[in-house]
Parts: structure tokens; C-alpha cells; sequence
């Protein structure tokens, strides 16, 4: 879904537009007590903002949105490196690459494999490693123009 764990999360979702707010990981990781935490803080924002109602700031955020298209250089991929030290073998970046849709990260005896052809360079690996295991490499690899 996204992420939501506070009451700020769900105000960048609600300011870009979002009727509704949905929360699944982060009930699993600190229980249902984080709806009442979440509500009443963003109760608590939108009384100090004198602000009536969530229904008021629905897309109120949208006038900062840029498009990036011309601003953001897609043309280089910076990998990520595996540091075979600090890793664990738990799989979370395997698990994450493959989920997110690359499946650039293999395991070879619980170490991860990177596959360059597939990595887009999101670095969601390094994201979601508890160890720290994962950071950008510092060659950046040209990747050919897509045809259009």
C-alpha cells in the first residue's frame, strides 16, 4: 500500500489526494493500537491548523506536485553492493526484488546475486536489509536509450 505508520504518513496520502487511508503492515508490526495513535494525531494536526475535517485537505498538496520527467536522468543505474560481512542470508532483499517486480537479487548459499541486467536501481534491497548489509555501489553503469 505504502507505508503508513504515523499520522504524517497518512497526512502526505490524504494532502495527495487520498479518500481513505488503508494500514496492514504496521498493524502486524505494532498492533491495532496504531489506528488510535494515527487518529488522534491527525485529529490533534488538524485542530492546531483549525482545520474542521480530513474531507477539507483531501488533494489540498497537489499544486506541489511537479511532473519530473524532463528533470530526472535515467540513463545511468547505480547497482547496489552486497556486503557478504554484514549479511545474514534472511532473504529480505530476494524477497523484496522479486516482489517489486525486477527479480534482479538471487540467493547463491543464502548470499545474494546480483543480476545487472534486471536491476533498475530502486534500492529497495537496501531499504528493507536489518543489517545494513546493502548500500549504493560508486560506479554508475550506462544503460542504452529505449527505443521508442
Amino acid at each position: 500500500m505504502g507505508g503508513i505508520e504515523t499520522w504524517r504518513d497518512a497526512l502526505e496520502f490524504i494532502l495527495m489526494g487520498a479518500g481513505s487511508i488503508q494500514i496492514t503492515t504496521a498493524v502486524m508490526q505494532y498492533g491495532y493500537r496504531i489506528v488510535d495513535e494515527l487518529k488522534a494525531g491527525l485529529n490533534y494536526y488538524l485542530q492546531q491548523m483549525g482545520i474542521k475535517s480530513v474531507k477539507d485537505i483531501i488533494g489540498a498538496g497537489l499544486d506541489s506536485v511537479s511532473d519530473t520527467t524532463d528533470v530526472l536522468e535515467r540513463d545511468t543505474v547505480l547497482f547496489p553492493v552486497f556486503d557478504t560481512e554484514k549479511c545474514n542470508g534472511c532473504g529480505r532483499c530476494v524477497i523484496s526484488c522479486n516482489d517489486g517486480g525486477h527479480q534482479a537479487i538471487k540467493f547463491d548459499d543464502r548470499i545474494p546475486k546480483l543480476d545487472g541486467k534486471k536491476c533498475v536501481g530502486c534500492h529497495l534491497c537496501a531499504l528493507v536489509c536489518p543489517n545494513g548489509a546493502i548500500h549504493p555501489g560508486s560506479k554508475r553503469i550506462s544503460r542504452p536509450a529505449e527505443k521508442k
